[in-house]
C-alpha cells in the first residue's frame, strides 16, 4: 500500500507532504536536497533531458536557454506555448513536468509510492486554471484525490498547533505569483469557509520585479544602457532580484551588483527604499482584502478578524507583518510555517474522509504499523466558492444583456442550482448555448467568460415549445459542471464544450441592435385561398389574422413571405424583413384578390411556389402556413408536393375553415399538433398560437430574470 501526499503546486515554490506512520502528523518530503521546497523551474537540455526543482533553478541562474518559470500564472491561457530546447510547451505540459519530478522525488526520499494526492490551487483560479490543473497532474501519472484552495489547506495547517477552535481567522496568502484572501470560521472539528477574494497575477515576483527595475534604472543611469533589454539578463537580474528582496527580510539594506557589457554597477537598495517603492502592491492587497469584507452582508471588518494566518514566502517582508499588526493591533498568528503550512494541510485533506476521519483507517504507506491512527489536524471541511456564476441573458426590456447569477460568490460548496427555461423548438430539432460566467458584475464583459456549452439535438416536443432545466455545479474541487434536461421527456442533453468567439462585441449592443444586424435566421410564406368561398367576411378576416400574425413575429428573425392561389398562384412577396415591403404586400395581396387575378377556382396549389420561393438561402427554420376554406381539384398532388416541401427542410402548416377537409389539412401538414380546422371565431387565435411557437424559436424564453440566450442576434 502506497502513501497519500498534498502537493503545494507554487508559482515560485512547491513542496509535498504526507502523514507520518508514527505520529499521525502531516510532516513535509524534503527534497533530494534536503530542502522542504523545491523551485517551481523546470528545464529542457539541448540533448532532450527534463530537469526540474533546483537542477533547472542553477541553469536559470546562470542565464542558461531552455529553462521555464512563474508558468503558473498562465494556467488555463490556451493561447500560450514556450519554446525549451526546441520542444513546444504549454503551461499544462510545464505544469506535468514539474509534478512528475516532484512526485518522483517524493518517492525516491520517502520510500514509499505515491499513490494519490490532493494539488492545492489558489482559492481565486478560475475554472479553466483549475481545469488545467487536473489535466497537467493526470498528465503527470498522478491519480488526483482533489483540488483544494491554498488559504483552505493552510486553515489546516494552523490546527496542529493544539486547542484554537471557536475562531474567525483571515488566511493572507502571497506566493510567488498569486494573491488570496480568505475569511474562515474554525469551530471543534470543522473549518467553514466564508469567503474568499484575490488576484492570481499579484505576487512576490511583482516585488521583486520592481527591484529587478530600480536596478536597470540605475545602471542605465550609469553607463547609458538597460540590461533588461537583454533576455538572458534580464533572467539573472530578475534572480539578484529575489535574492535582495530576500536579504532585506532580516536586513536593512542589501548591497546589489551588475555586470554587463564590460560595465560593473554597484549599488544599495535599503528596506525604506524598498517600501517605498513596492507600496502599491501592499496597498493592492490591502484593497482585495477590504472588498472580501464588502462582500459579505452585512459587511465585515477587521475588529471581526481574531487572528491572521501568513502563509507564502513573499509573507516574510517586513511590510506584510507591520500591515497586520496596523489593522488588527496585533502580531500575526504563530505556529504555521509560511513554506510549509499549505502542503501540510494539503497531506491532511488527502488522507480524511468528508468528516475529518482518517481515511485509510491505518495511513502512512508501507511503513504503517498495523492500528488505526488520529490524524492531527483532521477536521470537516466546508468551503466556499470564490466567485458568482452566472449566464449571458438579455433583460426583460431587450434593451441590454445582463449576467444571470444561478450560485452566489461565497456559496458553500459543493453548490448547485437549476433554473428552468421555456424554448421554442422547431420540427428539426433545437440547439441551446449557455455562456457561462464567473463574477457578479451586472455586465456581461466585466465578468470572466469562463466557457460556452452547446446543448444539441433538442427534440420537438407537440406545441413546439419545451422546458429546459439548466443546472450549474460547483464541485468540491471548485470545478464547474453545466448540464440541462428536457422536462417532457426527462432527457440529459448532449452537451459540448466549444470555443468561446474571439468577438464578443455583439454583448455591447442591445439584443434589439443586434435582431436588426444579425442575418435572417429563417422565413415563412403565407399561402392564402382566393377561391370565391374566400369572399366578403373571411378574406377580410384572413387578412386580420395575417396582419396580427406578422405583428406578433420578429420579421428580423423570421422573414415574411406571401403567396395567394386559386386557379393559379402567384407569390406576391418573397421573403422579407422590411416592415415597409410587408405591408406593400399584404395591400397587393388584397388588391390581386378584389382583382380576380388568379380567378376564383381551385385547381393550384401554392407549394411549388414555396419550393421555389427561395427559402433554400435560409439556414434557419422555414415553413409555410397555407389558409383555405374548401376541398382542392387535385389533392393527391397537393399531398405530394406538400412532402417535397418537408423533404427541402420547410414545415409545413396547414389552418382550414368553412368547407375544408379536416383529413386534407392534416395530410399536407408536417407540424400537426398546429395544423387544425377552426372557425372564423377562432381564425386570429389560431394564428396566434402558430406565432407564438415558430416566431420563438431562437432562443430561450425568460423566467423574472431575463431572456438567457442561445445564438445572440437570431
Amino acid at each position: 500500500m502506497g502513501i497519500r501526499v498534498g502537493i503545494d503546486l507554487g508559482t515560485t515554490y512547491s513542496a509535498v507532504a504526507r502523514i507520518d506512520p508514527e505520529t499521525g502528523r502531516a510532516v513535509i518530503i524534503p527534497n533530494k536536497y534536503g530542502h522542504a521546497v523545491t523551485p517551481s523551474v523546470v528545464a529542457v537540455t539541448e540533448d532532450g533531458e527534463e530537469l526540474f526543482g533546483e537542477d533547472a533553478k542553477e541553469r536559470q541562474e546562470l542565464g542558461e536557454p531552455g529553462t521555464a518559470s512563474f508558468f503558473k500564472r498562465v494556467m488555463g491561457d490556451p493561447g500560450f506555448r514556450l519554446d525549451l530546447s526546441g520542444r513546444p510547451c504549454t503551461p499544462v505540459d510545464l505544469s506535468a513536468m514539474l509534478l512528475k519530478g516532484l512526485v518522483g522525488q517524493a518517492e525516491m526520499m520517502s520510500g514509499e509510492h505515491v499513490d494519490a494526492a490532493v494539488v492545492t490551487v489558489p482559492a481565486y483560479f478560475r475554472n479553466a486554471e483549475r481545469e488545467a490543473t487536473l489535466v497537467a497532474a493526470r498528465q503527470a501519472g498522478i491519480t488526483v484525490l482533489g483540488l483544494l484552495n491554498e488559504p483552505t489547506a493552510a486553515a489546516f495547517a494552523y490546527g496542529l498547533g493544539g486547542s484554537n477552535e471557536g475562531r474567525t481567522i483571515l488566511v493572507y496568502d502571497l506566493g510567488g505569483g498569486t494573491f488570496d484572501v480568505t475569511l474562515a470560521r474554525v469551530d471543534a472539528g470543522e473549518i467553514r469557509i466564508l469567503g474568499s477574494d484575490g488576484d492570481h497575477y499579484l505576487g512576490g515576483k511583482d516585488w521583486d520585479d520592481d527591484v529587478a527595475t530600480w536596478i536597470a534604472d540605475r545602471f542605465e543611469d550609469e553607463f547609458g544602457e538597460d540590461p533588461l533589454d537583454d533576455a538572458e539578463q534580464d533572467d539573472i537580474i530578475g534572480v539578484t532580484a529575489e535574492k535582495t528582496k530576500k536579504r532585506l527580510t532580516n536586513a536593512t539594506s542589501a548591497p546589489v551588483s551588475v555586470a554587463w557589457h564590460g560595465h560593473r554597477g554597484r549599488y544599495t537598495l535599503t528596506r525604506r527604499e524598498f517600501d517605498e517603492l513596492t507600496s502599491y502592491r501592499l496597498m493592492r492587497t490591502a484593497d482585495i482584502i477590504d472588498r472580501l469584507f464588502a462582500s459579505f452582508t452585512p459587511a465585515r471588518r477587521w475588529s471581526d478578524v481574531d487572528g491572521v494566518i501568513l502563509v507564502g514566502g513573499s509573507t516574510r517582508m517586513p511590510q506584510v507583518h507591520e500591515y497586520v499588526e496596523r489593522m488588527t493591533g496585533k502580531p500575526p498568528l504563530a505556529g504555521v510555517n509560511v513554506d510549509e503550512a499549505v502542503a501540510l494541510g494539503a497531506a491532511i485533506r488527502a488522507n480524511q474522509d468528508a468528516s475529518g476521519n482518517a481515511t485509510p483507517p491505518t495511513i502512512g504507506g508501507a511503513k504503517a504499523r498495523n492500528r488505526a491512527l488520529p490524524l492531527i489536524g483532521g477536521r470537516k471541511i466546508t468551503d466556499a466558492t470564490s466567485h458568482a456564476l452566472g449566464m449571458i441573458a438579455e433583460s426583460e426590456d431587450r434593451e441590454r444583456y445582463v449576467n444571470d447569477i444561478l450560485i452566489a460568490k461565497n456559496a458553500a460548496i459543493p453548490a448547485r442550482n437549476t433554473q428552468r427555461r421555456e424554448l421554442a423548438v422547431p420540427r428539426r430539432g433545437g440547439e441551446l448555448d449557455v455562456y457561462l460566467l464567473q463574477g457578479s458584475e451586472p455586465a456581461p464583459l466585466d465578468n470572466d467568460v469562463a466557457g460556452l456549452y452547446a446543448f444539441t439535438g433538442i427534440p420537438y416536443v407537440d406545441g413546439g415549445r419545451t422546458l429546459i432545466d439548466v443546472t450549474y455545479r460547483y464541485d468540491a474541487d471548485g470545478v464547474i459542471k453545466v448540464s440541462a434536461t428536457q422536462v417532457e421527456t426527462g432527457r440529459k442533453l448532449h452537451m459540448e464544450r466549444r470555443s468561446i468567439p474571439d468577438d464578443m462585441s455583439w454583448l455591447e449592443r442591445s439584443p434589439k441592435e443586434n435582431d436588426r444586424q444579425a442575418p435572417p435566421a429563417g422565413a415563412v410564406y403565407l399561402a392564402i385561398d382566393f377561391s370565391g368561398s374566400m369572399c366578403g367576411e373571411p378574406f377580410r378576416q384572413a387578412m386580420d389574422a395575417c396582419r396580427d400574425f406578422i405583428a406578433s413575429i420578429d420579421v428580423a428573425a423570421l422573414n415574411v413571405g406571401l403567396i395567394g392561389f386559386a386557379d393559379r398562384t402567384k407569390t406576391y412577396l418573397e421573403p422579407t424583413d422590411d416592415d415597409g415591403a410587408i405591408r406593400q404586400g399584404i395591400r397587393d395581396l388584397a388588391a390581386g384578390f378584389d382583382a380576380e387575378e388568379l380567378s376564383f377556382g381551385n385547381d393550384a396549389s401554392p407549394f411549388p411556389d414555396v419550393l421555389a420561393g427561395g427559402l433554400d438561402r435560409y439556414d434557419g427554420p422555414k415553413y409555410a402556413i397555407v389558409l383555405t376554406d374548401g376541398v382542392w381539384y387535385d389533392q393527391d398532388t397537393a399531398i405530394r408536393q406538400a412532402r417535397q416541401c418537408n423533404e427541402a427542410g420547410i414545415d409545413t402548416i396547414g389552418l382550414g375553415f368553412g368547407g375544408a377537409n379536416e383529413t386534407f389539412i392534416d395530410a399536407i401538414s408536417s407540424m400537426k399538433d398546429l395544423a387544425q380546422l377552426t372557425d372564423l371565431r377562432h381564425l386570429g387565435d389560431s394564428f396566434s398560437n402558430i406565432a407564438r411557437v415558430i416566431g420563438g424559436s431562437t432562443g430561450l424564453v425568460p423566467g423574472s430574470s431575463g431572456t438567457a440566450i442561445s445564438h445572440p442576434g437570431r
